[in-house]
């Protein structure tokens, strides 16, 4: 089907109020301009073609009709007091640090919202959003649709700011003439030409899908860890009087252990002592603090008769 070309079914009277094909004079009677190039326009209600405005001077200007259609949508959000919203829904995913994944959403059915305030055009940073209205302790902007669409840059911008955003896409239903009650039913009832871009409560929405995200990670079967054998502890292996003396890096401290020698035995008990360690008869070897590691090496590098080897 050939899709119908839009006519310019708005118009500006002489106070600034959008006004309807349907309620005014026909012909230059209609005393109105087109809102977007001021020009007079003149009120076609013939019984042919459907009722529109048309430019007096015969020449369209570029993007009229659609012009007129979006401050039209916009007068109507401005006095409306409120509009109805499209369902909200945030997907949110989470980890465990066993492997364990899942995602979650959390949803609000479509509503009808309020507005405390409501004003159109006012600049917020670099954007400017045809109605910013106030909802509760919300600020909401709303943005007609009909020629300008919001795309990714924009959006990035919008996400920037932190602000709830809704897109109301009049362009999608491909009408050649409009009513007030069409527009009405599209703009401030009906929720299916709208979409959120970035939706109100949005942050509370996405902690109450990360929160049940968590949930259904831990209810998901364990992974289980890979089995690793347990890693024996570093060790420094010195020669002294002949027999082996092993010191024992711990998370601890330190141990010294050494093969049976009554002098060798001596030696190490000295040294030992000296930084406060004492024996352990469970374990036949002595403990020492961490803090004494470094001098009980530089002692027995001393006293080896060989160079200490790395072990572990």
């Amino acid at each position: 089907m050939e899709r119908l070309s839009l006519l310019q079914s708005f118009a500006m009277d002489k106070n600034g109020r959008i006004r309807s094909i349907d309620e005014v004079n026909r012909g230059l009677a209609c005393e109105c301009v087109c809102p977007c190039c001021e020009e007079p326009v003149l009120a076609r209600q013939g019984d042919v073609r459907e009722w529109h405005f048309a430019h007096a001077s015969g020449s369209e200007c570029d993007g009229g009709a659609e012009g007129a259609l979006h401050a039209a949508a916009k007068q109507l959000l401005l006095e409306s007091g409120g509009m109805a919203i499209p369902e909200r829904r945030v997907t949110a995913s989470a980890s465990l640090p066993d492997g364990r994944h899942a995602a979650a959403e959390a949803a609000r059915p479509e509503a009808w919202i309020d507005f405390a305030t409501i004003e159109a055009e006012r600049k917020i940073g670099e954007l400017r959003p045809d109605i910013i209205a106030t909802v509760g302790t919300e600020v909401i902007f709303i943005e007609v649709a009909v020629t300008h669409f919001i795309d990714r840059e924009k959006a990035t911008k919008i996400e920037s700011l932190g602000f709830p955003t809704l897109e109301i896409d009049i362009a999608k239903l491909h009408r050649e003439k409009w009513s007030w009650e069409e527009l009405f039913g599209v703009v401030v009832e009906g929720v299916t030409a709208k979409r959120w871009i970035s939706p109100m409560s949005g942050k509370a929405l996405h902690d109450e899908a990360h929160s049940a995200a968590i949930q259904a990670a831990f209810a998901l079967p364990a992974v289980p860890l890979p089995h690793t054998p347990p890693q024996k502890p570093p060790r420094t292996r010195f020669m002294v009087g002949g027999r082996i003396v092993d010191l024992i890096e711990l998370p601890f401290g330190i141990a010294l252990w050494n093969s049976f020698d009554p002098s060798v035995n001596a030696v190490t008990k000295s040294l030992m002592q000296r930084v406060g360690g004492r024996w352990q008869p469970r374990f036949k070897n002595w403990l020492a603090p961490i803090e004494a590691k470094d001098y009980v090496l530089s002692e027995l590098t001393k006293l080896s008769s060989a160079p200490p080897t790395r072990r572990g």
